[in-house]
Parts: C-alpha cells; structure tokens; sequence
C-alpha cells in the first residue's frame, strides 16, 4: 500500500527534483522488532541517516535498505 501511494506520488511530483526514499531499517531488536532483531538501534540509524545524507539532492523515488542497497518492490 505504502509503496503504491510513493509511486503515485512521484508520478505527480516528476516536475520536483527532489529526493523521495522509502527506508527499510532492518530488523531492529526493538518492543516493535521483539528481542531476536538482528541489528541493535545503535547499528541501525547511522546506516538510515548515512543513506539520507547521500542521497540529499539527488531526484527521484528509490527503496532502499539501512546499508543503501536497493530494495525490491
């Protein structure tokens, strides 16, 4: 659902060029993620913020995971 609404979105912004991330943090031991979460808060957010810094001015619609790698659709 989330990634059609993306998709539509920047159908409508092709004018923009602007950035637009849909961002998979992986499976993070949170209450969310429950205690066999794979990666820690801590090893998780400086890979999600590290990608949005790479990607600022950058246009178009990518999903992507923490480490930036693409992810499927």
């Amino acid at each position: 659902m989330v990634n059609q609404f993306m998709r539509s979105f920047a159908v409508r912004q092709a004018h923009a060029s602007r950035s637009m991330l849909l961002m998979a943090p992986g499976w993070v031991r949170t209450e969310l993620g429950g205690p066999e979460g794979r990666l820690s808060i801590e090893e998780s957010v400086p890979g999600v913020v590290d990608v949005l810094l790479a990607k600022l001015g950058r246009p178009g619609l990518e999903y992507l995971d923490y480490r930036g790698r693409t992810v499927r659709w």
